[in-house]
């Protein structure tokens, strides 16, 4: 052996060495964290027993909550989604919603249906967030109140809502969140019981795929039918079932999801409100919320309730997963880096000494360990070192123990609440928790490492969620959209919580607060034909439009050069796109998703204009575009696909739309 192949050996067994005693480490903290979990929820389940002799939405001593809910584009959802909100049970209720500079008719459509009034009055004070437009209150619901104000991304709508509200607490709900009738009920409790030392307190997040809707109520609770979201599902009982409780139990919880939780409004605006140059929000106020108080040496308690439960709709691609969580990883990276001099500090209590290096080694540090020990197994073994010991044994302390502790969450919900009663719902569950360790765990190291390096370059990308919707069992709508775009094609708008069939199926762009006109522009398919026929089809929306700012596709090679962050190419496969859909050219308007699709026309200056329309022949030549999922439908081999990265397509450019104010050397 020579002496280079020595060093090599010698790194490569002392590399797996301080893996499996990492991972020791690791699982004992795992261990003791889920077996904590089991006494604070059989604490929980017997309090949750406990039935009141009085109606508890009809108690004076309960705090007022604002439902503070920031909107974007939400046109097609938003006046169900908040009379689902207003059918809350409880005593002291006001809805907030922040119209967050949408582009479409989400503010005409709350003014209709709830006969919006402006208020006569200045805004009293700064408020920490984009200029607000006006404030209207409801005269038909009193307790609603919609804020207008220009885009500037869900930290910034989020403070509007909490400064112009003067109720004692703020609970941040999504504008996609379907919440049980009694959890704001259940999720106060901890402020009933400490009302000076609660700050925030935080419910669970169940997946809604594949659930049945009603009214705006989760009305029949279903596994979903595909492995992907199926592992889901056990990744949320996991987190919040074990990892959730047991950090509260060692009072060091640092995590309250931003689909649901529960704050006190004057702690927050002590804190400066939610930050704006964060992609994880959520996590962000709550660990600055520890420092603060500890900082100024207040007692006060972060809670974990089990019971109450908002229920959001999950990912079904790997494309769509891996961008949220390599959103989510990069988010952690942020926080804990600004978190840093709370690290090994008593000062700042279990958080400070345990709770945050704790987390930091097993969650930001954990996967890329890992993914790096799954490098170094084919290694060893073509040195001819690996060791049969150490195989099993690192097999035993990642595959085994995640097995081991998904079936700890499995327990904890049949034992506790149990959504899920048929036991043949049980045994999927044990078998997702077999499942995801084989293949999706690996592949969770790769997003991992991929988080990272955007990390490291400054991502601050949001990247595109898909949503399919949810609602009866016999409703699906596939997910396409360009960024920025929300594309019906006969699904259910489950995010409002009702059956009403609206032809959408949603993509919805979760953009950052910078760059903000050109990356909040984007196609939206409209689509109200039981409203007003003549508006269905698609339109560009783009605050620079609006501005008289006429626009245009150009064929370029640099996909940032138009106003949004991406453009159309040409491809066979539409798998290459953003969503799984494209616009393919055919003669019969029925082909597509919709009823309808658009052409070249003229305009009154006899520009060629693209226009929606439901009959082929207003437009150029005897046929048009129309969305679609199958590329074979239209005319040619092929289609077109919002993407960006213009390699995807067959050739080397792609369409992007730009403005005449910086688009005219592109032609």
């Amino acid at each position: 052996m020579t002496a280079l192949e020595s060093i090599g050996t010698t790194l490569v067994v002392a590399s797996g060495v301080l893996i499996v005693t990492y991972y020791l480490l690791i699982n004992a903290g795992y261990l003791l964290i889920h077996v904590l979990a089991l006494f604070e929820l059989r604490d929980n389940v017997r309090e949750s027993e406990w039935t009141p002799s009085f109606r508890a939405f009809d108690s004076p001593f309960y705090p007022g909550v604002a439902m503070v809910v920031p909107a974007y584009n939400e046109a097609a959802t938003i006046v169900e989604s908040v009379r689902s909100m207003l059918s809350l049970n409880y005593p002291d209720q006001e809805i907030v919603v922040v119209n967050d500079g949408s582009t479409d008719a989400t503010l005409a459509r709350l003014r209709e249906a709830y006969d919006l009034e402006l208020v006569d009055a200045e805004v009293p004070y700064d408020v920490p967030a984009e200029p607000i437009r006006g404030v209207y209150r409801s005269r038909t619901h009193e307790d609603l109140l919609v804020v207008d104000k220009e885009n500037g991304g869900k930290s910034d709508a989020l403070n509007a809502g909490v400064w112009l509200t003067e109720q004692t607490l703020f609970c941040a709900v999504d504008a996609d969140t379907v919440l049980d009738r009694n959890a704001l009920l259940q999720v106060v409790k901890p402020f009933l019981e400490e009302p000076e030392r609660a700050v925030a307190s935080g419910g669970t997040i169940r997946v809604a795929n594949n659930c049945v809707v009603e009214d705006g109520e989760v009305q029949e609770v279903h596994l979903p039918e595909t492995g992907l979201p199926g592992i889901q599902v056990m990744e949320y009982l996991r987190a919040f079932y074990s990892g959730r409780l047991g950090l509260a139990r060692l009072k060091g919880l640092i995590l309250i999801s931003g689909a649901f939780g529960v704050f006190r409004t004057d702690r927050v605006r002590e804190i400066g409100g939610y930050r704006h140059d964060t992609i994880t929000e959520d996590f962000d106020v709550v660990v600055r919320l520890h420092e603060y108080l500890s900082d100024e040496d207040v007692d006060y308690t972060v809670d974990f309730i089990p019971e109450p439960v908002a229920w959001t709709e999950v990912p079904d691609t790997l494309r769509t997963l891996g961008r949220q969580r390599r959103r989510w990883y990069r988010g952690m990276m942020e926080t804990v880096v600004a978190s840093r001099r709370m690290f090994f500090r008593r000062a700042y209590g279990r958080v400070g000494t345990v709770i945050l290096p704790f987390f930091t080694a097993a969650e930001a540090l954990g996967p890329l360990i890992e993914g790096f020990g799954y490098v170094l197994l084919p290694i060893a073994w073509y040195l001819g070192i690996l060791n049969i010991e150490f195989f099993l044994t690192f097999l035993l302390l990642t595959v085994g123990a995640g097995i081991f502790l998904s079936w700890f969450g499995v327990l904890s919900e049949v034992w506790s609440y149990n959504r899920y009663e048929s036991p043949w719902d049980v045994l999927r569950l044990l078998w997702y928790g077999v499942l995801e360790n084989f293949g999706y765990r690996q592949w969770k190291t790769i997003v991992a490492w991929h988080g990272l390096i955007e990390y490291l370059r400054g991502d601050q990308s949001w990247g595109v969620m898909e949503r399919r919707g949810f609602g009866t069992d016999d409703e699906a709508a596939p997910p396409s959209a360009a960024p920025g775009a929300t594309v019906t094609a006969g699904a259910t708008a489950a995010t409002a919580g009702t059956e009403t069939a609206r032809s959408a199926a949603t993509a919805t762009d979760e953009t950052a607060a910078t760059d903000r006109t050109a990356a909040n522009s984007g196609f939206v398919w409209i689509d109200w034909l039981t409203e007003a026929s003549d508006t269905d089809g698609l339109r560009w929306l783009d605050r620079i439009a609006t501005e008289e700012a006429p626009g245009r596709f150009a064929p370029v090679t640099d996909p940032t050069v138009g106003a949004g962050d991406g453009g159309f190419v040409w491809t066979r496969d539409f798998a290459d796109g953003v969503g799984d859909g494209g616009f393919v050219w055919t003669t019969d308007p029925s082909d597509g998703a919709g009823d309808g699709g658009f052409v070249l026309a003229p305009d009154a200056d006899g520009a060629l204009r693209l226009i929606e329309t439901t009959a082929f022949t207003d437009g150029v030549g005897d046929g048009g575009f129309v969305w679609t999922t199958d590329p074979t439908v239209g005319a040619g081999d092929g289609g077109f696909v919002w993407t960006r990265e213009f390699a995807d397509g067959a050739g080397d450019e792609g369409l992007v739309w730009v403005v005449d104010a910086f688009g005219d050397g592109d032609d």
